[in-house]
């Protein structure tokens, strides 16, 4: 069988075909039919049944870990007395954000006895906190009810996007497991709490299906807001860099008689390229800039996101591609820093494999600017696998959809390990 892009592929047998593969427990517990009726459904009704499904499960277990929280919750995980379950919910760095969504980011950085920067707002970017405040100035609601509720939002709007960018190469049924992975997935219960995860990723996924598309006045827009969002926007102007220069490269195999190739890429086009990752990628060094103005230190940023670090590696100087090897030399030794090149190895071994290859070039080449991003800037630790959350596109994978197995370890893995990382990350330590 052939997709429209001439990928050669398996026969989509859909959703409700994989699941039957599990014909008993089907049988008795009616997912056989469940897994019909969202077959049958349109791809939108699709998404939201599965993202609402995925929201009931998270809700449920976060309602079951709340009531621990006087016992076992470290006292600064909530400020205040207010130990209620939207205050739950705003834990963490949530608290940060309702700083600035109240009162905007500091002047002058706290410092320690000895000088050092200590951790503070401006490690978290206005987006979010923003468009919090916009909601709860415009209807009264509290911080702890609003950010919730945008974060939320912003997950179904990060789930159907998902669907749209796998579904492009990928194909419906991989796109419905992609989705379902993400939505039913270990930590995707920061896509109802009030952290920036969730509005990060609906448009990091809603850039990849611009350029995906070639709309690069959509993608400048999302672009730029994704760089006052979360770190990491910097990986989507850099996709659309390599995507372009591929395409120059397929077009010079295709005109190997001559001519110009630039034509092939009419100049109006050309224009929107350029401009579009130029916005980009000075919105995504922006930030740093814009810290040192307020703050009159040059190295605001950089200082309050390494007063992070000291608890796991002391106090070392910045050196990109290094922070990996700094956290796995200190604790695991010579094992550690094998241990990190034999995962660096194993990650461009599976963006290499033919069917990860097949989802098409801007999800495979924006997971390994990504990856790189993460690799070069960030310190490995328990916030770690939410930084790793855009790379959901390669759950579309035929080495994890196409096969019983696979999907169903997949499966079994997210819904056993949300309650433990809930107890864990949530409950025990900030994510």
């Amino acid at each position: 069988m052939t997709d429209t892009n001439g990928i050669r592929t398996r026969p989509d047998r859909g959703v409700a075909a994989d699941l039957g593969t599990l014909a008993g427990l089907g049988r008795t517990l009616g997912i056989r039919r469940l897994a019909e009726l969202v077959q049958s459904m349109p791809g939108w009704a699709a998404v939201l049944s599965i993202w609402g499904a995925g929201r009931a499960v998270s809700t449920l277990w976060l309602a079951a870990v709340w009531p621990l929280i006087g016992r076992d919750q470290p006292a600064g995980a909530i400020r205040g007395n207010d130990h209620g379950f939207l205050s739950f919910l705003t834990s963490w760095d949530g608290q940060y954000y309702e700083q600035i969504s109240v009162h905007g980011y500091p002047t002058v950085l706290p410092i320690d006895g000895a000088g050092h920067v200590l951790p503070n707002a401006w490690a978290f970017l206005p987006a979010f906190p923003f468009v919090v405040r916009m909601l709860t100035a415009s209807t009264g609601l509290p911080f702890q009810f609003g950010a919730p509720l945008v974060a939320t939002v912003a997950g179904l709007l990060a789930a159907a996007l998902l669907y749209l960018v796998v579904r492009e190469r990928g194909g419906r049924s991989a796109a419905l497991w992609a989705t379902l992975f993400f939505c039913i997935g270990p930590i995707s219960f920061l896509l109802e709490v009030g952290y920036a995860e969730s509005m990060f990723l609906a448009l990091v996924f809603g850039s990849l299906l611009a350029i995906q598309r070639r709309q690069y006045g959509v993608l400048a827009i999302l672009g730029i807001v994704a760089a006052f969002t979360r770190p990491g926007g910097l990986a989507i102007p850099l996709t659309l860099a390599v995507v372009t220069l591929v395409r120059l490269r397929d077009a010079r195999r295709l005109r190997a008689s001559g001519g110009r190739v630039l034509a092939l890429i009419p100049p109006r086009e050309w224009v929107a390229i350029v401009t579009s990752g130029a916005a980009m990628t000075l919105a995504g060094f922006s930030w740093p800039l814009i810290a040192a103005r307020v703050t009159g230190v040059s190295s605001a940023y950089l200082q309050t996101e390494m007063s992070w670090w000291v608890g796991f590696v002391g106090r070392v100087p910045f050196i990109p591609m290094a922070p990996w090897f700094y956290n796995a030399g200190r604790w695991l030794g010579i094992g550690g820093i094998l241990l990190v090149l034999m995962l660096i190895a194993a990650y461009v071994v599976w963006l290499s494999r033919r069917s990860t290859r097949e989802l098409g070039v801007v999800p495979v080449t924006f997971s390994a600017a990504y990856a790189l991003y993460i690799f070069a800037v960030s310190l490995p630790m328990a916030s770690t696998p939410r930084l790793l959350m855009p790379l959901a596109p390669l759950f579309g994978s035929r080495e994890l959809v196409s096969r019983p197995w696979a999907r169903w370890t997949m499966v079994i893995g997210a819904l056993v390990g949300q309650p433990v990382c809930i107890a864990v990350l949530w409950l025990l330590g900030p994510p």
